[in-house]
């Protein structure tokens, strides 16, 4: 889930310690959203620095992982208690297993338990909760159906597994070693972005046009969102968008290997941070029911529009770190009937998308807090995304442009004339951008370097990780990876 902001003004770098408010200016959104990050920095920075990339209390450490005695084979056991990962607290305030697990929405026929060796390890990221996920957040006093007030980010986990193959188990030794570079090579080299809304235009100028220089011509100034919906690769310039792209790699010793096939990422925006979401009541095919519009026509639907249907079981599944299925679907909006509060989409969200089934079936079960999202892409030639072309400005709207890259310069050829191995950056869905597109300036807010708007990484989701055990072929027991501490002042008795 989005939230409603105007713009997020943390950055690290400029190590600011705290906000100072002045008497008679206007209060920002920013600026106190500012205060919360610059205070959590701090301490999620002292938090690592003394205990570590991953450590439990003595007294209640958490997610111990355990066999089943009755059946090792089909579940394991997850202990309560905490784990400080990167600094961040991560709970588990009821013991549960790795099916039961509530963030987790597992399927046992589609990701059982490894008969081999295995590697259990946590999975930690900040999910934003508005009032469609926990109504309790609204203050009733302003009205049953009133205005909500301020959202909620939730640290939320999962524990996740990993089967070695023949060759590949390190054994109980090397697996935490062996994990993190196995992360570190998952979405190497990370795909970048660069955005922009003001550039020289070369060449005769038009009479008829209204400046000689693009820039941010929108009325309103605007969060902008770009978010990949696919997880996979960015194309070259020509390359065929609809063809699956072979990043090779070379292994020492064995000259050239290709890894198996990744599919083109994709991406779709929006100019409201994605925040623009109507709850869902019920789903009948492919005609929706919503419980409630939006506040005004801005924030609602109308035929043309393209929606993503979503719960809690679909969103945490986006973290997953090798993906088992392909997202779901994006549709467009076909027929809208405001006094029924049903949105008719162009197909069954149910069916799935083409190519595969969903990973978990999204529909109007109210406990799973489904809802309706908009994106304001417009994509073609049957399509629901767009695809991540990189070294290429791709127009959103009103001037704002975009720029997909890698951290390795892209150049077809060497100096000696010798072709040189293009690679594609690697993009996982949910990875996000935002971009504040101001109309004073007629510009976006962006990092710029000496040439011109600086390529950066995703603002989010930012993942934490902790290898939590070893699992040996059989039913021999766990090996723990998480080192425990003791508390400088440990309670009495």
């Amino acid at each position: 889930m989005s939230v409603d902001i105007s713009r997020v003004s943390f950055d690290p770098s400029k190590h600011y310690s705290r906000i100072v408010h002045q008497q008679g200016r206007v209060i920002l959104d920013a600026d106190a959203n500012e205060q919360t990050a610059v205070l959590l920095h701090y301490l999620r920075t002292v938090v690592a620095d003394v205990l570590g990339p991953a450590a439990a209390p003595l007294g209640a450490p958490g997610f111990a992982v355990t066999r089943i005695a009755q059946d090792p084979d089909r579940d394991l056991t997850i202990g309560t208690g905490r784990l400080y990962v990167d600094g961040v607290l991560v709970e588990n305030d009821a013991r549960t297993t790795y099916l039961t697990q509530r963030e987790g929405y597992i399927d046992p026929e589609t990701a059982p338990v490894p008969q081999g060796p295995a590697l259990a390890y946590l999975r930690a990221w900040e999910r934003e909760i508005t009032v469609i996920q926990d109504p309790a957040i609204r203050e009733i006093a302003l009205g049953g159906a009133g205005p909500d007030t301020a959202a909620r980010a939730k640290v939320v986990w999962q524990v996740a597994l990993h089967a070695f193959g023949e060759q590949e188990d390190p054994g109980g030794a090397e697996a935490s070693a062996w994990f993190r570079s196995w992360l570190d090579g998952l979405y190497s080299p990370a795909g970048l972005m660069a955005a922009r809304a003001r550039h020289e235009t070369k060449g005769p100028v038009d009479a008829c046009v209204i400046a000689p220089r693009a820039q941010f011509r929108g009325p309103e100034n605007q969060l902008y969102r770009v978010q990949i919906h696919t997880s996979g690769v960015g194309l070259f310039p020509g390359d065929d968008a609809g063809q699956r792209v072979v990043r090779p790699r070379r292994k020492a010793g064995a000259g050239k290997e290709k890894q198996p096939e990744a599919p083109v990422a994709t991406f779709v925006w929006s100019r409201e941070n994605a925040s623009v979401a109507l709850p869902v009541a019920s789903v009948a095919g492919p005609v929706v029911t919503l419980e409630l519009w939006g506040r005004d026509h801005r924030l609602g639907l109308d035929v043309g529009d393209w929606v993503e249907l979503v719960d809690d079981a679909t969103a945490v599944h986006a973290a997953d770190e090798v993906p088992g299925a392909p997202p779901q679907r994006i549709h467009q909006v076909v027929a809208v009937d405001v006094p029924g509060r049903t949105v008719t989409l162009d197909a069954d969200p149910g069916a799935g998308p083409p190519g595969g089934q969903p990973p978990l079936a999204v529909g109007g079960d109210p406990e799973l807090h489904p809802y309706l999202r908009r994106w304001d892409h417009r994509p073609q030639g049957g399509a629901d995304a767009l695809p991540v072309v990189l070294d290429t400005w791709i127009a959103l709207e009103d001037g704002v442009e975009v720029r997909f890259g890698t951290r390795h310069k892209l150049e077809p050829t060497r100096r000696d004339g010798e072709k040189k191995e293009r690679t594609p950056g690697r993009f996982r869905r949910g990875d996000h951008w935002l971009v504040p597109a101001r109309t004073i300036p007629g510009d976006v807010v962006w990092p710029q370097t000496e040439e011109g708007p600086a390529a950066v990484v995703p603002h989010g989701v930012v993942y934490h990780y902790a290898p939590l055990a070893y699992l040996p072929a059989g039913a021999g027991d766990p090996v723990p990876l998480v080192t425990t501490f003791a508390p400088l002042f440990p309670a009495e008795g």
